[in-house]
């Protein structure tokens, strides 16, 4: 009964110290999610787009292209910027020198804005999200005989977040 007595103390002595070393530890967990910001272009001309015209399209006329819009994630507005490989003129396939309206300029119009060489191609807009909508092309009138071949140019409109 004596031993029975000593291990009954030990043990009691056992649990009762455990109590007295116990440890503990916590950590928090912070967690995050990031979606990058992103604006698009939607519309018939979002993309690498080619537009073929007729002359009677490009003298002295407006012609709608196609239609631009954007749509975002973020809130505020966007810049608009635009601009063209041949300052806004139709330059002739083969000779560099030619173009299908002289000395003059073509415009382009979308969300407002006229943009054109010699004028600032950059425009504001209030929202990033913005429906499809036209955007024209304007062309002063064709005068004397136009040399055959192919007359172009590339509009590249830059759209970013502000």
């Amino acid at each position: 009964m004596k031993f029975t007595k000593s291990i009954l103390a030990s043990a009691v002595l056992l649990a009762t110290s455990s109590f007295a070393i116990a440890a503990t530890d916590s950590t928090d967990i912070e967690i995050n999610v990031t979606k990058d910001a992103y604006v698009n272009l939607i519309g018939t001309l979002a993309g690498n787009t080619s537009v073929v015209l007729a002359e009677a399209d490009v003298n002295g006329a407006t012609t709608t292209l196609g239609t631009l819009g954007t749509e975002a994630n973020t809130t505020g507005g966007c810049t608009v910027a635009v601009s063209s490989v041949n300052d806004f003129k139709l330059q002739h396939d083969t000779v560099a020198a030619l173009y299908l309206h002289g000395a003059s300029n073509y415009s382009v119009s979308w969300a407002g804005t006229t943009y054109t060489a010699g004028a600032p191609n950059a425009a504001t807009l209030t929202s990033c999200n913005n429906a499809s909508s036209a955007f024209n092309m304007t062309s002063p009138a064709i005068s004397g005989v136009v040399q055959a071949g192919t007359y172009s140019d590339t509009v590249t409109l830059t759209v970013t977040t502000q």
